[in-house]
Formats: structure tokens, sequence, C-alpha cells
């Protein structure tokens, strides 16, 4: 077939050649008559008739396109030639001469672009003599000159066909560029028809070729493919059969041999040897299925070997049809999955009794009190649902006194008993599962028979028993007949009448905490190897439950003994974490803060102690989480209201990693107060004896100077008189002073009585009110309540009057207020966590005057201090004591600028308070 189109080829390109060959002579013999020289013209005819010829006996196509850019360039004395086929809408070099292979990419341009590209789309011939009128083909190469026609085959264009600067020796015969002429225009477009048909023949030809080669290939992988498909079905391990459509066998595989018995010759021109007689009519309706073209998967169905063996089999039926279309035959490929189905039956097995143990391990899991434990586990190990034993019972370890000892025990005491609960069961339809909840949720009852006689019984480790080999050796046992094992445990055959058991040791940590004991006295079902492995896995986990339980009562007991000592601890004390999340508290800060735990659990610890919206600096917690070391300060939180020892220690993770802290504050306020009125007490009792010695020293000489300065100017007149005025008045002030420092300082008693505040403060108004009136200060009193005191009338007065006459010396154009009110005061609580409530009288005396500096203002009950001209600085310091003399206290509250407020607090007696309403 190829001979054959290639003579049509070369036929047809001959005629060609011809026609342009007499087109080629006309055109010389107008050049001719044109008086052109001919020689050139008749030199490029015989060139081209030659490149003809060597055109046409070329076949390689990428040799012919080389051969035809090759012969153009030196015909048309040429630097280069390219031949450009169309491709993918672009023009492609395919062939090209006098141009580096390096650069045919670059050379590749679309249509319309370049010298090559107007050409295809105009589809005419161009001539360009200079560089700017074709471009640059590349950035390494100069071309001055280029001419390019279309490869046309008819009326379509397949690609452009260009020469490149063509050159002619000069006078001295140096080669150099010159110009194309209008003949090498008409040259070069005959001789690019004439290649333009012998590319497109030669595109055909290569196709031709290909294809034929390309169908021989196709023949050969058929015969290959279908070699491998009958060795595929000869040497398959499933059986592949194939039958027409009556069902006779009509081939027959090696694995057809192997899995159904029958060789090739005896199955062959049968009816469906394999399928048993109870199996033909399904088979009939399968087949009837498959000739209406049905294929029918993975049927699950069973075949009759040669020696009668029924074997399960996965079954395909797929139609083979004819060329028409028609079903002529059935093909049968069958996987023996008998093994299989035996394994999945197992798993089945093994599945059901993981998922039993699976589901009474969770149901263990869920409870870790002990007794509720130990319910579980035999109510499992003697449910038909369960292990499905007659009866259990559970020992459990005491190693410090060397004995089993029974713990619990489940099963009926007797055949009619086994009856009843099996009945039962069966009736109400309770599963292993409800009744595990039901132990769990519902009350715990150990009265059984069972349980009595188990737990009664105490076997002793120095005894040679089934039991305790089982302890000792950490292995289980199974007794098949009590009577011929001479270590059967005598207790619990006479006790229970047992012919058979089983005991398991229970092993937890690779120690021994007891064992388990099964029967089957009811049933007499034998217990069996599989009973043994069944029972082995779930003993491990019962030693791990019971193990568990007994370690959380352990640790349950523990923390609430810590619980306990926790909440007994009159300290405050309180766990963070790292970013200063309260964590747990105990009693003695909810009744400190005098909130809920739900109130303090989960906020900022800042917030809670200190009343901050970010870290104290000054709190030890703050600093342990940045430094991780323990703190121990003594405080004063204004916000608790007092001086506090407070130590922090952080606590770690196993990596190092910080948690938090624990916090223990102790409340020192009182300690530190007793501190300070000891210090106070000494520096008091050194300033006393100073103060009387220097007042005894200056009283009689100040008597004397007083007594002369009296006579003097009572003698005297003029300015002589004046002086002596002064000096009198002087000494008085000085014998003021010396009146209130012995006064001070000399201890007096107090003598109490009855008093009624209201009329006490009534008379300090009316003794005051002169002198309020010069500063224009106006007096008020807020009594809500009738109030009576046991004090000393005489220095209760004092006081007040000391504080009401320095409120109105610090106010001008004001307003001095005093209030009285009674109030409940609760002790600190004692190791019982107990506190005590007493009542106290609460006095305020709150002006709006200057106010105290913040400096000042923990100095002002110091002895000698007043920041005014005059006074001897010791009023305040007097009412102090006067007020701790009554078992009082006095605060202050100050600022600058806006006023002072002092409150004494004094005990109430019960039956010295009268409500208003009273």
């Amino acid at each position: 077939m190829a001979n054959d189109i290639e003579n049509t080829g070369r036929q047809d390109e001959s005629i060609v050649s011809n026609e342009r060959s007499e087109g080629m002579l006309r055109k010389l013999q107008t050049a001719l008559e044109a008086n052109v020289d001919t020689r050139e013209q008749l030199a490029r005819i015989t060139v081209i008739y030659e490149l003809t010829r060597a055109i046409l006996s070329v076949r390689d196509f990428d040799e012919l396109l080389k051969k035809i850019t090759e012969e153009a360039a030196k015909l048309f004395h040429a630097t280069g030639c390219v031949i450009r086929l169309i491709e993918e809408g672009r023009l492609k070099v395919k062939a090209s001469y006098g141009f580096p292979e390096d650069i045919r990419d670059a050379m590749t341009v679309s249509i319309g672009e370049g010298l090559a590209g107007r050409v295809v789309q105009e589809g005419r011939t161009i001539l360009a003599n200079s560089p700017e009128e074709f471009g640059s083909l590349s950035p390494d190469m100069q071309i001055q000159t280029a001419i390019s026609t279309p490869l046309k085959i008819g009326d379509q264009i397949i690609g452009a066909f260009g020469l490149y600067d063509k050159k002619s020796p000069d006078k001295d015969g140096v080669e150099t560029v010159i110009p194309f002429t209008d003949e090498d225009t008409i040259t070069l477009e005959g001789f690019a028809s004439i290649a333009a048909i012998v590319i497109d023949k030669s595109i055909l030809y290569e196709d031709t070729l290909r294809q034929e080669k390309e169908a021989l290939e196709a023949k050969k992988r058929v015969e290959e493919l279908k070699g491998y498909l009958q060795g595929f079905i000869d040497n398959s391990a499933d059986a592949i059969v194939t039958t027409n459509p009556e069902g006779m066998v009509t081939s027959w595989n090696i694995g057809a041999e192997k899995v159904y018995g029958y060789t090739r010759e005896e199955a062959v021109g049968r009816v469906l040897p394999f399928v048993p007689d109870f199996l033909m009519e399904i088979e009939r309706n399968y087949t009837e299925r498959v000739k209406k073209g049905e294929t029918i998967k993975d049927i699950e169905t069973v075949r009759r070997t040669k020696d009668s063996r029924l074997i399960d089999v996965n079954l395909t039926l797929s139609p083979i049809k004819g060329s028409s279309g028609n079903v002529i035959g059935i093909s049968g490929i069958a996987r023996d999955v008998t093994e299989r189905k035996r394994i999945e039956k197992d798993l089945l097995n093994k599945n059901a009794v993981l998922s039993k143990l699976l589901m009474i391990s969770s149901a263990m899991r869920g409870t870790l009190e002990l007794d509720r434990l130990l319910r579980m586990v035999l109510t499992a190990v003697t449910m038909g649902d369960g292990l499905g034993f007659n009866r259990a019972m559970l020992f459990l370890l005491d190693e410090e006194k060397g004995v089993l000892r029974g713990a619990m025990g489940v099963g009926p005491a007797s055949h009619e008993e086994a009856w009843e609960i099996w009945s039962r069961l069966t009736m109400e339809r309770k599963s292993l599962h409800s009744i595990m909840q039901e132990i769990e949720d519902g009350p715990l009852r150990k009265d059984s028979f069972m349980d009595r006689l188990c737990c009664g019984v105490e076997v002793s480790l120095d005894t040679d028993t089934i039991l305790t080999k089982a302890i000792k050796e950490k292995r289980a046992f199974n007794v098949a007949d009590v009577h011929s094992e001479p270590l059967s445990d005598t207790i619990l055959i006479q006790q229970l009448g047992t012919l058979a058991y089983a005991v398991l040791p229970l092993i937890s940590r690779d120690k021994v905490i007891g064992v388990l004991w099964v029967d089957n006295i009811y049933t007499s079902r034998p217990i069996t190897e599989h009973d043994m492995e069944f029972l082995k896995g779930f003993t491990d986990q019962m030693a791990a439950a019971i193990e568990n339980a007994r370690l959380f009562e352990h640790v349950a007991q523990a923390e609430q003994e810590l619980e306990n000592i926790f909440e007994s601890i009159s300290d405050l004390v309180y766990f963070n974490s790292n970013d200063y999340i309260v964590k747990k508290v105990n009693k003695a800060v909810l009744n400190r803060l005098g909130k809920p735990a739900e109130a303090i659990i989960g906020k900022r610890c800042y917030e809670v102690f200190h009343g901050t919206v970010e870290p104290w600096k000054r709190c030890p917690h703050h600093k342990t989480v940045e430094t991780k070391k323990p703190f121990i300060e003594e405080l004063e939180d204004p916000h608790l209201g007092g001086t506090f020892l407070v130590s922090s220690s952080p606590i770690f993770d196993k990596s190092g990693e910080l948690l938090g802290t624990v916090h223990i504050v102790r409340d020192v306020t009182e300690i530190k107060k007793l501190r300070e009125k000891v210090a106070s007490a000494e520096r008091m009792a050194a300033l006393g004896e100073m103060a009387a010695k220097v007042a005894h020293e200056i009283r009689n000489p100040l008597l004397s100077i007083g007594g002369f300065a009296r006579r003097l100017e009572k003698r005297l007149d003029s300015e002589l008189k004046e002086y002596s005025k002064i000096i009198v008045d002087e000494v008085s002030r000085l014998e003021g002073i010396l009146n209130d420092t012995l006064s001070f300082v000399k201890t007096a008693q107090v003598k109490k009585s009855e008093v009624d505040i209201n009329e006490l403060v009534d008379g300090i108004i009316n003794l005051l009110e002169p002198a309020a009136f010069d500063r224009g200060n106006i007096l008020i009193k807020e009594m809500e309540q009738s109030i009576k005191l046991n004090v000393d009338y005489d220095r209760f007065k004092e006081v007040l009057l000391n504080i009401m006459t320095n409120a109105n010396q610090a106010t001008d154009s004001g307003s001095i207020t005093i209030r009285a009110g009674t109030a409940s005061l609760s002790s600190a609580p004692d190791l019982l966590g107990h506190s005590a409530e007493k009542q106290e009288v609460v006095v305020e005396i709150e002006d709006n005057g200057c106010g105290i500096r913040m400096e000042d203002i923990n100095r002002v009950f110091d002895p000698f201090f007043t920041t005014r001209t005059t006074g001897t600085g010791l009023g305040l310091s007097i009412t102090k004591r006067i007020i701790e003399e009554h078992g009082g206290r006095i605060d202050v509250e100050s600022i600058w600028g806006e006023g002072t407020k002092f409150k004494i607090y004094i005990p109430l007696e019960e039956d010295r308070y009268e409500s208003s309403g009273g």
C-alpha cells in the first residue's frame, strides 16, 4: 500500500514538475524577447530541475525539508533559508539553512508578525531590502535583505518560504550583500509552488505510514492482550466457566478444576455439574436474567464439589454476546470463600466476646465504689449475656494477715432458685447492660446466700490449695473433677457442693490482689480452654478496676482529711494560677470577705483581695509569678483593712513550669497594734519620767516668778505695768503647759458612771457656741438614738471637747457635725470557726475645714506634735489615752482642703442600750 501511494505521489509530482518547466520555458522566451541576459535564467531553470529531481528522491520528511532549504540558498546565492509551517496557529521553523540551531525557537512567529507572518496573513510574496521592512530575526543576527513567499496548496497556505541576504562578488572578488530582484521573486514563487506540493505530499505520506504503523501495533497489542487474557483465565485461582444459554459447559479453566474437582474433560458438555439440586431453580432464574443482558455480581451461594462437599463461593454471572449483540453464552466467575466465611464467623464470635468485654469494662470504669464494682464484676461473670457461668465468688488478698478473704459472691443457692432467676430474666428481657445500670444507680444489696457464704470464707496462704497456688504461682487453674484433684479446696466443696471449678488470679501491676472463682454446677457445662482464655482477659481488666477503686478510696480519704485541715486553718489560704485566677479558698477567706465561694473563685486575685484592676506590685504573689521564688512579707492592705503577714510559695509541674502559688495570709493587725502600744507605752513612760522631773524643777521657780510678777503689776504703772502683765500672762501660759504635761504623764483613776450622750453633747455645744460663732461655724448634732454609756463623765467630756475645739480652730465659716449611734462588731473566729457579736457606740465628729495633710495624719496622736503656732500638741494624745482607758479606740479620716472626721468607738454593755422607741 505504501509503495502504491509512493508511486502515485511521484507521478503527480512529475506532472507538476513538467508543468512548472513549461512555465519556466515560456518565461525564458519572454526574457529573450525583452533582451534580458538569459544565462542566469537558464542556470536557475537547470538548478530547479535538478533540485526537483533531488527532492523527489528524498523519502525522509525532515531530510526533505533540510534539502530544500540548502539547495534554495545555493540557487539564490543567499546566506540563509527558512521554511516555516503553520502549527497551532503559529509559524514554527521546520527547517533552516545558514542559521544556528539554538535560535530556531526564537524564529517562531505568530501570523501577522514579522516578514513571514505578513506573507502568510496577506497571501503574497514580499521583498524587503532593508531591516526596517521585516524586523530583526534574532538579537544575535543582523539581516539586511530578505524575500519571503507563501507555501500554497491550491488556495490553502501551509507556511512560508524565506531567503535572507543575497550575496554577489564585487569587482575585487569580495562578496557583498545585494538586494533581491523581481526575477528572484518570480523564480522563488515557482520554486515555492513545487516545494509546497512536495511538502504536502510528504506530509500525507508520513501520515499514511504512521497510520499503517499504528494499525500494526494495535493488532499486535490485541494479540498480546488476547494471549494475556487466555493465560489469565487458564491460570486464575478462581473458577471461570462458560456455558451456552441452556447451561451446558463450553469452557473450563484450571481454577475450576481445583475448586470443583472435575477435570476439563469431565465438565465440558455437561449441564452445571457443580450446582446442588436444591439450588437448580434459583440457578435457572439467574440464567434467565443473564440472557436478558443483565450482569449479576457478588452472589453469595454454595457449590457442590466432585467429592460431594458443599463450599461457599462468591459468584459473578455475565452475558457473552455475539457480533449481532445477541446473548450466545454465559460466563461465570466463582471464588471459593469457604475459609473466609469460617474466619468471618470466628471474627463475629470474637467480636461479640470483645463487645461484651468492652461493655463490662466501660461499666466497671463508670464507678469507683468498691462494693458496687464487685457486684458489677460478678454479675457480668454469671449473666447469660455476659460470661454465662452459674456462680462466681471473689476473694481479695490481705497481705498483712497473709490470708485470702471472701469479698462477695453471686449466684443462685439451688436449682430451683437458678430456674426462677433465669426464667425471670428471660421474661423481663433484661440485658446485661440494663442490669449493670441498675446496679450502678440502684441501692446496693448484699444479703444473698452466696454473699454470706463467701464473706465467711478465709483461707490462709500457708495452706496448699488451688486458691493459694493461684496466688503464689500467678496462674489460672481449671479443675475438671474435684475428686481427682488432691489440692481441691475442701471448704468450697463442702459448702457449695461443686464438682468442677476454675480459679484465676487477679493481677494488677504484676501484683496479685485476689482470685476469681467460678463454676457451672446447675448447667454442668464444662469450662473450656476458650472460657479460660476469655476469663483471663476479663480478670486483667477486673484487677485494674478493683485496684483503681481501692486507690480511689485511699485518695478520697486523704483528700477529705486534707480538706478538713484546709478548712479549719484560721489563716486565709487560697490558691492562684500563674495568670492571677483564684482557684481555691478556705473558709477563713469566705468569712473575711463576706462572700460565697462562687463570687471569689474564677476571679482575678488582685480584684478580690486588693480591689485593684491590675496586679498589686507589693503583693508577694505578683513577685512570685515574676521571680518564681517564695516571698514572706508584712503588708498594710487598705482594701482588707488591716496589717497582714503574707506568704506566697510557687507551685511547679513535673517539667518545672509555674502553675501558680499557694497564698497564706495571717491578720496581724492586733499584734501590730499591741506592738505599737508597747512601744508607745515605753516612749510615754520615758517621756513621763522626763516630763515629771522637768515640771517639778520648773514649777517652783515659775510660781515665784508668777507671784512676784502679779505683785509688781499691782504697784507699777505706765509701761512697766504693761511689761509685768506680759510676764503674768506668759507665766499663766507656762503653768497651763505644765498642767497639760502633768495630766498627760500621771495616771488618772477612771471613775465610771452612767452618762447620757445626748446631755453630754448638748453641754459641750453650749460651751463652744460662742467660740464657733466668732469663726462663723455652725454646730450640728445628729443623734438617732438615746444612748447611755458607762464612762468617766469629766474625762469623756474632755475627749469630745478637745476634738471639737480642734475642729472649730481648723474651720472657718463651715460646719461641725457630731453624730452618735451603735454598731455590731464581730470578733475574730476561734479554732472552731465561731465568732462573737458585741455592741459598741460610735461617735463621729466631722468638719469641713482645712483637713490634715497625708504625711501628718499618722502623727496626730503623737505627743507634742502640732501644726499650729500655739498649743502643746498633747490634746489628741491625752484624748487617745482616755479613750483607750475606757477600752475603746479612735480613728481619723481626712482629705487636705476638704475636712476631717474623727470616729470614737466605745464598747457598750447590752443593758445600757435603749432604742429611741423603747
